[in-house]
């Protein structure tokens, strides 16, 4: 099986091609760029750099938020663009599971957190292997973070934020590394591999499927408040 994951929910995007369980190749999106000017043009450099033809590919897998509003409405658009066209399964991901999936198997709990701006968090707890406990939500990051009452392993952009917040409830927490402080289109690809079955092609599944935003943007907001106010 041959696998092409997109990873856009932050600045730091990513694009991967796997084949037959073996990493392909991985590239890193330029932050100081856009996903929308990025993404298309990479895939199809790492497919020419394969020798690969886009009919070659068996499965789209995309992290579909939380994250950017932007760059994961960027993302899915053109996973679904592709799995569409090519007529194949669209694997969607959230991107606090996938953050989780970079440190499973260790022995504490996992505390998976993305800055959400606007003084809010998007937060996940899981398990060692990788199972919810608390699941993904927003909210005020002391409202998120005093749940947690285990020792835990914590990454995502969240941890950089907050982490005055984390010493200030005494949250027995450990970071991670740089490298996996953030979702990995790799990442993706680790997880479609670990399923029992790969779904098959769904169209109306698929035109069905939004983005896992959380929470209203900027704009949905205003909006709300100019109707209410009316």
């Amino acid at each position: 099986m041959t696998i092409l994951a997109l990873e856009t929910t932050s600045s730091f995007g990513s694009v991967a091609i796997a084949k037959d369980g073996k990493l392909l190749a991985l590239s890193c999106l330029d932050i100081q760029v856009t996903h929308s000017e990025r993404v298309m043009p990479e895939i199809e450099r790492m497919r020419v750099s394969l020798n690969m033809e886009m009919k070659d590919f068996d499965c789209v897998a995309i992290s579909n938020g939380p994250g950017s509003f932007t760059g994961v409405r960027i993302g899915l658009a053109a996973a679904k663009g592709i799995a569409m066209s090519l007529k194949i399964p669209l694997i969607a991901v959230n991107t606090l599971e996938l953050l989780a999936g970079n440190v499973t198997g260790g022995e504490r709990k996992i505390l998976a957190l993305i800055d959400a701006r606007m003084g809010e968090v998007y937060g996940a707890l899981y398990d060692e292997k990788g199972k919810a406990i608390i699941e993904p939500r927003c909210s005020k990051p002391e409202d998120f973070l005093k749940q947690i009452d285990v020792p835990v392993i914590a990454l995502g952009s969240g941890v950089d934020a907050y982490k005055n917040e984390l010493d200030r409830l005494n949250i027995d927490f450990r970071t991670v590394p740089l490298h996996l402080n953030n979702p990995l289109a790799s990442g993706l690809v680790s997880m479609v591999y670990g399923l029992a079955e790969i779904p098959p092609y769904n169209l109306d599944e698929m035109s069905r499927l939004e983005p896992f935003y959380l929470r209203k943007s900027q704009a949905e907001l205003v909006r709300d408040e100019k109707e209410s106010g009316a």
